[in-house]
C-alpha cells in the first residue's frame, strides 16, 4: 500500500482546505515555517498525520480539536462541524486505486471507493481486508495500522510496544508474526489465549482466597478439614450440664435478693441526702443579702416614729443571721452522717454485685459459652469445608474449560526455516540503518516458539540495549527496516512510515535519517522544523505540506 494524496475539503460548498500529494517513495515532509519567536504548535503538523489515521479507521474525530494537555479548540470544532469537513485519502494497493472517504465531523459518513460503510466496525474490517489481506480480523486492523503510523505513541518506550504496555505478549507475538510473514496461525488462537488467561486469573484468585498454591494441595486441606469437622460435631454432641448448676442458682438468688434490699436502702438515704441539701438551700436563702444602708435608714425612721429605744441594728442583723447559721451547721452534720452511712453501704453494695457477677453470672456466661463454643466450632467449620469444597469443584471445572478452548487451537506453522531467513533479513536491514543513522550496529532477535509468555521482538547491540538517548531514531531504523522487509517479500502490507514528534531528534541522528530516507524505496512521511531544513539540505521536492501561524492546517 502506498500513499498517493490526502485532500480535505468542505463538503457543504466543495471547496477543498488542504490538498497533499505524497512522494512515491522517500522523503515527504510537513515543514513548520514558524519562527523561532512564535510557537510552531497548533498550526496543524499533527492534524495531518491525525486525518490520514482517521481515514485509516482511528475511532474519533475529536481528536482534531481535544487535547489532554490543552483541553478543546471550539473554533476547530465549530469550523468542522459547520463546514461538514471530510477527508479523502488515496492509495495504491497492488497497482489499483483506493479511496478512503472519512467525514471530520460528529455522525459523519464513511465510504471506501465511494462505497458508503454502514459502521466504524465494518469500515476497519474492509480495510483489514484490502489493505493486509485479512480475511479473519485477527490480528485487528488498528493493531496492525498502528506499526505504520505513530503518532503520540511515537515516543522512546514505544520502540517495539507500539500499541502500548497493556497489550499482551501473546497479542504482539500474534501481531509481529503477522507483520514479519512468519505466520498467521497463531493470531487465529488470540481469542483462546485471552480466555484461557482470563480463566487463570480466577483459578489464582481463588487459590489465593483458600491459602492454596495447587489442585493437590486443595485435596490435601479438603481431607484434613473433614477430620477437623468430624472432631467439632462429636465435641457439640458430648456436652454435659454441670452437675452442681441447681445448688449455685439458690445461692446467687439468695444473693440476688440481699442485692436488692441494699439498692433500695442505697436508693433511700439517696433521696435523705437531696433532701437535706434542699432544706440547706432554702436556709441560706434567709440570710441578709440587701443593701444594709437602706435598711438602716429605715430603722432610724422607725426610731424617731416609735420615739423609743430599739436593738441597735448591728445586734438585730447579727442575730437574725446568727440563728440561720446554727440551723444550717445542724442540718449540714446531719448530711454529713447521711453521705458517710451511703458510702458505707455502697461500698457493700459493689462488693455485694461482685459476689454475684461471680457467682450467677459469670457461672451462666460460662455454662451457655460451653454449648455455643462448642456448636459455633462444628457449624463455622462445616461451612468453610463446604466452601472450599465448592471452589474446589469450581478450580476443576475451569480447568477442564481451558483443555476444552486448548483443543480448538490452530496448530502453528513451525517453519523454522522460514522463521530464521526472515530474522535475518530484517536484521539486515536493521543493522544497516543504526550503523548508518546512529553509528552503531544493532541486531534483531526474535524469540523462541516454545517461550509462549515472552515479548516476540528483541534489539541486541555490542555494548548491551540501546540507551534512552538513541531510541527516537531506532523506532525510525527499525520501522524503515520492516518497510524494507516487506518489499523485498512483497507482503500485502503498507511499505509507508508516518512519525510525528520529531522535532527535537539530535541533528546529526535526523541528518543520517534524511540520507537514508533519499535511497528508501518505501514512503518516510514526518514534520520537521524549518530552520533544519537549510541545515540538512532538504529539496523543494521534498516538501509536502508548509505550515506556518498565518497558514494553519484548516486556514482558520
Amino acid at each position: 500500500m502506498q500513499l498517493i494524496s490526502l485532500v480535505v475539503s468542505k463538503s457543504t460548498t466543495n471547496e477543498i482546505i488542504r490538498k497533499i500529494t505524497f512522494n512515491p517513495k522517500g522523503l515527504s515532509l510537513i515543514v513548520d515555517e514558524t519562527n523561532k519567536v512564535s510557537s510552531g504548535s497548533n498550526i496543524g503538523k499533527t492534524t495531518a498525520v491525525k486525518i490520514i489515521d482517521l481515514c485509516l479507521g482511528a475511532k474519533s474525530v475529536s481528536s482534531l480539536y481535544k487535547e489532554k494537555d490543552t483541553g478543546e479548540n471550539v473554533i476547530v470544532g465549530e469550523f468542522l462541524e459547520k463546514n461538514k469537513v471530510v477527508a479523502e485519502l488515496t492509495c495504491r494497493i497492488d497497482g489499483k486505486t483506493h479511496v478512503f472517504k472519512r467525514a471530520l465531523y460528529k455522525n459523519g459518513k464513511s465510504l471506501i471507493d465511494g462505497e458508503p460503510i454502514r459502521s466504524a466496525t465494518e469500515y476497519r474490517s474492509d480495510l483489514n481486508k484490502i489493505i493486509f489481506n485479512n480475511l479473519n480480523d485477527k490480528p485487528s486492523f488498528r493493531q496492525l495500522v498502528s506499526k505504520f503510523i505513530r503518532l503520540e505513541n511515537a515516543n522512546e518506550a514505544a520502540l517495539l510496544k507500539f500499541l502500548g504496555t497493556y497489550t499482551n505478549n501473546y497479542e504482539y507475538q500474534a501481531i509481529y508474526e503477522y507483520l514479519f510473514g512468519i505466520d498467521e496461525s497463531k493470531s487465529e488462537n488470540i481469542d483462546i489465549i485471552s480466555l484461557n488467561e482470563s480463566i487463570d486469573k480466577d483459578i489464582e484468585a481463588i487459590y489465593r482466597k483458600n491459602g492454596v498454591a495447587s489442585v493437590r494441595e486443595f485435596e490435601t486441606k479438603i481431607g484434613l478439614m473433614k477430620e477437623e469437622v468430624e472432631k467439632f460435631r462429636k465435641s457439640y454432641s458430648e456436652v454435659t450440664v454441670i452437675e452442681d448448676y441447681e445448688t449455685k442458682i439458690r445461692e446467687n438468688q439468695s444473693v440476688l435478693s440481699d442485692l436488692k434490699k441494699l439498692e433500695a436502702e442505697y436508693s433511700k438515704i439517696n433521696l435523705k441526702q437531696e433532701l437535706m441539701k434542699e432544706k440547706i438551700r432554702k436556709e441560706e436563702e434567709k440570710i441578709f443579702a440587701v443593701d444594709t444602708k437602706i435598711l438602716r435608714q429605715i430603722y432610724e425612721k422607725t426610731e424617731l416614729v416609735l420615739d423609743k429605744q430599739l436593738c441597735d441594728f448591728e445586734e438585730l442583723e447579727k442575730f437574725h443571721n446568727g440563728m440561720i447559721n446554727k440551723r444550717i451547721a445542724m442540718l449540714q452534720t446531719t448530711l454529713n452522717e447521711l453521705e458517710t452511712e451511703s458510702k458505707i453501704i455502697y461500698d457493700e453494695l459493689q462488693k455485694l454485685q461482685k459476689v454475684y457477677e461471680k457467682n450467677y453470672v459469670s457461672f451462666n456466661v460460662e455454662l451457655k459459652d460451653k454449648f455455643e463454643e462448642k456448636y459455633n466450632d462444628y457449624a463455622i467449620n462445616k461451612i468453610k469445608l463446604e466452601n472450599f469444597i465448592n471452589d474446589y469443584n469450581y478450580i476443576i471445572e475451569k480447568f477442564q474449560e481451558k483443555e476444552n478452548n486448548l483443543s480448538k487451537k490452530v496448530e502453528k506453522n513451525n517453519d523454522k526455516t522460514k522463521k530464521g531467513k526472515i530474522e535475518e533479513r530484517l536484521s539486515h536491514y536493521f543493522k544497516e540503518l543504526t550503523s548508518k543513522i546512529i553509528g552503531e550496529p544493532f541486531a534483531i532477535v526474535l524469540n523462541e516458539d516454545s517461550d509462549e509468555d515472552a515479548f516476540p521482538v528483541k534489539i541486541i547491540g555490542m555494548n548491551g540495549k540501546p540507551g534512552t538517548g538513541i531510541k527516537k531514531a531506532m523506532i525510525t531504523c527499525f520501522d524503515l527496516a520492516h518497510i524494507n522487509l516487506i518489499i523485498e517479500m512483497k507482503y500485502h502490507m503498507p511499505v509507508f512510515a508516518i512519525h510525528d514528534k520529531m522535532e527535537n531528534i539530535d541533528l546529526k541522528e535526523l541528518a543520517g535519517i534524511i540520507s537514508e530516507a533519499r535511497n528508501f524505496e518505501g514512503q518516510y512521511i514526518f514534520p520537521i522544523l524549518s530552520d533544519r531544513i537549510d541545515l540538512m539540505g532538504i529539496k523543494e521536492e521534498e516538501v509536502v505540506l508548509r505550515l506556518s501561524a498565518n497558514d494553519k492546517f484548516f486556514r482558520i
